[in-house]
């Protein structure tokens, strides 16, 4: 049996093996180094894992924390959201069969759940050029997406539509997708199979229309303590020592809008809030 025979034979085992688990729902997990710069002015960029969850006819891709905090939920039956800094938030559910794409936000105030439904078609143009990263051929394809112009390298060796964040629909995994102005980068690193489903919960929020996330953006900027004075919520400031001091709300709030306006870099600039 002459080389070329055993790869194609094992390629073509490795594929079944593949569709086998996605449709015994059986958890797979692609692992991706997400970099972004919050501020498009400045060459600094912020690093992370997300992880691509896969099961069944559903997926989930979110932030290391973001997993980490479903999976508690999960477990103990109660969430730890973690405090967030940024509206420009990468937490998407999509559902595979029906094609739905929901945007998954949590409020920098009071944590609360919202949905977005993600309704722009992906017109992918793939082109023939291609490449080999971490040892699988890759073939180049671009896309529009928030006024933004995607370049992708999907791969067939893993059979399957998906990608980091909102995309899909490429005859193969995408391995790597950037934007055209190096702002947001995702490259695969690892391919992970579960036994068993530990991390597969999905969070259910109130769902609401991109207009209304844009008000809710701008509601916080303008005071940013609005909900918690709203809702009578005590709160207090503490040192490193966790001494109380005392609360400037004026300042705080001017240091928040400070941070807001320097780190103003949406992934989907159509909906980028020009806060005043």
């Amino acid at each position: 049996m002459n080389k070329i025979l055993i790869f194609t034979m094992k390629r073509l085992f490795f594929i079944m093996l593949f569709l086998s688990n996605i449709l015994s729902a059986q958890l797979v997990t692609f692992v991706y180094e997400s970099k972004h710069k919050p501020n498009p002015d400045k060459e600094i960029f912020e690093t992370g894992n997300y992880y691509l969850d896969v099961i069944g006819g559903q997926s989930a891709f979110r932030s290391e924390k973001e997993r980490y905090a479903d999976s508690l939920m999960l477990k103990n039956g109660y969430w730890e959201g973690g405090p967030k800094t940024s509206f420009n938030q990468l937490y998407i559910i999509k559902n595979l069969i029906n094609k739905s794409i929901i945007k998954s936000i949590t409020t920098l105030s009071m944590h609360d759940l919202y949905n977005i439904s993600i309704n722009d078609k992906l017109n992918w143009e793939i082109l023939p050029e291609r490449m080999k990263i971490g040892g699988m051929e890759c073939q180049k394809a671009i896309v529009k997406y928030g006024e933004r112009n995607w370049i992708a390298w999907f791969s067939q060796s893993i059979p399957l539509l998906e990608g980091p964040y909102i995309f899909n629909g490429l005859p193969g995994l995408i391995i790597k997708i950037s934007d055209d102005k190096n702002d947001y980068d995702f490259s695969l690193i690892k391919t992970i199979n579960v036994d068993k489903n530990k991390t597969f919960y999905l969070r259910k929020g109130k769902e609401i229309s991109w207009e209304t996330y844009e008000k809710i953006q701008q509601d916080y900027y303008s005071d940013p303590f609005a909900e918690i004075k709203a809702r009578n919520i005590k709160y207090k400031v503490t040192d490193e020592k966790g001494n109380p001091v005392e609360m400037n709300l004026k300042q705080m709030t001017e240091s928040i809008q400070k941070q807001i306006k320097e780190n103003n870099n949406p992934i989907e600039l159509n909906h980028k809030v020009n806060y005043n």
